[in-house]
């Protein structure tokens, strides 16, 4: 009976597949890297375009801020050279403001009523004197606080009897009385008090009180 030795053959085929295996792990490792490569190669791409627009940004935002620091230095400017305007206004308001006042108080005494002492601080005065009756007094205060007038927020301070004698004639009672009002430095500044002006006039008044 004739015998084959098949050991030689089977030692060969456990090569070939070892052989093979090998080259599969390596074939597998080579594919491993370039897919790493790839991906990181792809990742690299794409955090050198962030930092690209990153760094367009950048120098945008540093652009508008220069831009915002210019703006801002032109308002700063601006409400300076407003604010000499508004000063030189104010000046020339305050030229003609003596003799605007004296007239306008001129205008607004009704008879029985005297001005004895006049001071003004800013846009304040204090107006001092005698009325002949509380009547006259309440009508000079009503006048003073009217819609139209140069005058705001009257308020009466001091109301006191008064005895004279003028003359040597028969004592005379008088009322004494100390009031404080606002007179406006224009006509666009009283328009804006307008509205607290006609409220203080509808609000009903009582008589001082002696």
């Amino acid at each position: 009976m004739i015998q084959f030795n098949l050991l030689p053959r089977r030692e060969a085929i456990r090569k070939f597949k070892q052989d093979q295996f090998n080259a599969a792990v390596v074939l597998t490792l080579f594919l491993g890297g370039v897919t790493a490569l790839a991906m990181y190669g792809s990742l690299r791409y794409s955090i050198d375009a962030q930092q690209a627009n990153i760094s367009v940004l950048e120098q945008e935002i540093k652009r508008y801020e220069a831009q915002m620091i210019e703006i801002q230095g032109v308002k700063t400017q601006l409400d300076a050279l407003l604010a000499r305007q508004k000063a030189l206004e104010d000046i020339q308001a305050d030229r003609n403001s003596p003799v605007r006042l004296l007239s306008e108080l001129a205008k607004l005494l009704p008879p029985g009523v005297a001005l004895s002492k006049l001071a003004q601080k800013g846009q304040e005065i204090t107006l001092e004197g005698t009325a002949q009756t509380n009547e006259n007094l309440s009508q000079f205060l009503d006048k003073l606080g009217q819609a139209g007038a140069w005058f705001s927020k009257p308020e009466l301070l001091v109301s006191e009897a008064l005895h004279i004698n003028p003359g040597g004639k028969l004592p005379v009672q008088a009322v004494k009385f100390t009031v404080k009002a606002t007179f406006m430095r224009d006509r666009a500044a009283f328009a804006a008090a307008l509205p607290s002006i006609a409220a203080s006039a509808a609000a009903p008044s009582g008589a001082p009180k002696v």
